[in-house]
């Protein structure tokens, strides 16, 4: 089954009535303590109280002009979007690599796991070399925060760190963090009671003296922050490369099994690990995109990967995906949503990956939200986000989908968005943007709100345009009715498809008005021909 939905350039079109779509909308907007420094969010979690947990990065301004410098951070959000809280937890001499701390709730008690690196840009205040006595080792922390978000206890562990500096070369001064020893925390999630976590140790770059290579390590941490396992794999790389492929969900969990995604090479575009529930490697598994051009062996690895698993064991994976019809031209960079069967006994060494639905563009990069583009609510049904770039404007598109990945709603958001999380219980969604979160409900929904949080409900592409007018939405039994500027109706039908073309090949050229008249109210936009 292969679902494929491409959308074309095209500007917003607003709807002025009403629907029933979404409720409960409110956003909550990051102020910035200064010009010097920046707060940004990366993932939410609903907590039992309903509050909203925010895992954020507070930043402060290196001297290239940038912000560079990332520490840990928390945001805590009332149930209706008010800020209750916040904090950063700054370490002299170090940095945080590993985006946002992962947050965690056990017995009502909130905590953020973290690592800090030593920091290396010489330029910023706080490189370690600026100190009496500089850092040489890594930290992993686990903080039990109180309702103010001050630590009540904390847990760290250290290890030692390659700090080699390959100072007055371009591509170490470009990206001196990365390209120095560290340690990534690319994917941690509770199982069992207890924290599983990933990272990579990587160890200083240096092309032309290697230092060593990095090393792949998987632990258990229970909630007294006592590593009650860790084990680890040499990997053949070194230098940090991998930090811009790996993000936040590589990992899920099967009743005896944890199962790692992750990138590949030689022909195949992505690994699947297997390893026991004490992090011994027992086989691998592999994907490969099913419209591979065979005759150009040259393959995009899976990138941008968020992998989970609903209530009945079946495996989403979100990627960025390429296909390349010819290395001249080119490359083909969309949004692919894989519905999987990953049991390690009866799938075979290739996973099936016929059932997969595209979003993207012809020849543009599109890609999913970078930390968390599904998730899967509580009656088994998804989300999906995707960001995309038109003419150099953002915008974003989430999609309520069933379990067989049909579309069950969609809209439109004009902006980029970084994560979604499914609220507990009731399969709220709440959306992160880098310096603001809404909260949505899949209910009833005033359009006028919708429109005030930047919500679209349908869209009427390209406009200006020519001969055909398209108009999609996710709206069903209605009516599309289009007029002229005199009020008079030059066309009317009834909507089934996601996408309707409509013939304006004898419209005069000029503004229409359109309208999708439904059960429950009237909505509209203007186009242009």
């Amino acid at each position: 089954m292969i679902r494929k939905v491409i959308l074309s350039a095209f500007f917003f079109a607003l709807f002025c009535g009403a629907s029933n779509l979404f409720s409960q909308v409110w956003e909550y907007s990051l102020t910035h303590a200064s010009e010097d420094e920046r707060h940004y969010f990366f993932d939410a979690m609903e907590m039992s109280d309903g509050n909203i947990a925010v895992a954020s990065e507070f930043y402060y301004r290196s001297g290239f002009g940038d912000f560079y410098s990332a520490h840990p951070a928390v945001t805590l959000i009332s149930p209706d979007g008010i800020e209750l809280a916040r904090n950063n937890f700054f370490r002299p001499g170090y940095t945080s690599m590993s985006y946002a701390p992962y947050l965690f709730e056990n017995d009502g008690e909130l905590f953020a796991l973290s690592t800090y690196s030593p920091e290396h840009d010489p330029l910023s205040f706080n490189h370690f070399l600026n100190y009496d006595n500089p850092p040489t080792d890594a930290i992993i922390a686990l903080y039990k925060l109180d309702e103010n978000l001050n630590l009540l206890e904390s847990y760290e562990h250290s290890f030692p760190i390659d700090t080699f500096e390959k100072r007055g070369n371009p591509t170490w001064e470009y990206l001196p963090n990365e390209y120095s020893g560290n340690i990534f925390l690319f994917s941690a999630f509770e199982d069992e009671g207890d924290i599983i976590g990933a990272y990579m140790k990587t160890v200083s770059w240096d092309y032309n003296n290697p230092r060593g290579n990095d090393t792949l390590f998987f632990f258990r941490m229970n909630f007294t922050g006592e590593i009650v396992n860790i084990k680890g794999y040499e990997q053949d790389t070194y230098g940090g490369w991998y930090q811009s492929n790996y993000r936040r969900n590589h990992i899920v969990a099967t009743d005896s099994h944890y199962i790692f995604y992750d990138r590949a090479t030689n022909g195949r575009h992505g690994t699947i690990t297997y390893y026991d529930k004490e992090f011994n490697y027992v086989t691998e598994k592999y994907m490969t995109h099913p419209d591979y051009n065979i005759q150009y062996p040259l393959v995009d690895p899976l990138r941008d990967i968020t992998v989970v698993k609903a209530n009945d064991s079946t495996t989403y994976l979100s990627v960025t995906a390429s296909n390349i019809q010819d290395p001249s031209s080119d490359h083909y960079n969309d949004c692919r949503l894989y519905k999987l069967d990953d049991n390690i006994e009866t799938t075979p060494q290739f996973l099936s990956t016929d059932n997969y639905i595209i979003r993207g563009n012809d020849y543009t990069y599109d890609r999913p939200a970078l930390l968390r583009a599904v998730d899967v609510a509580p009656d088994n049904t998804l989300y999906l986000a995707c960001n995309y770039d038109i003419d150099g404007k953002p915008y974003s598109v989430i999609e309520h989908l069933n379990a067989d990945l049909d579309t069950i709603s969609t809209f439109f958001y004009d902006n980029t968005i970084s994560s979604i999380k499914t609220a507990r219980g009731d399969g709220n969604l709440i959306v992160n943007r880098s310096s603001s979160i809404l909260k949505l409900s899949f209910g009833h929904l005033d359009i006028e709100e919708a429109h005030a949080h930047g919500l679209h409900l349908a869209v009427v592409y390209p406009n200006p345009g020519g001969d055909v007018m398209n108009i999609r939405t996710g709206l069903r039994n209605a009516t599309l009715s289009v007029y002229d500027m005199q009020g008079r109706m030059v066309h009317q039908q009834e909507i089934t498809d996601d996408v309707t073309s409509v013939d304006a090949s004898g419209w005069k050229s000029g503004t229409y008005v359109w309208e999708l008249g439904t059960g429950n109210g009237n909505g509209s936009g203007k186009w242009v021909k």
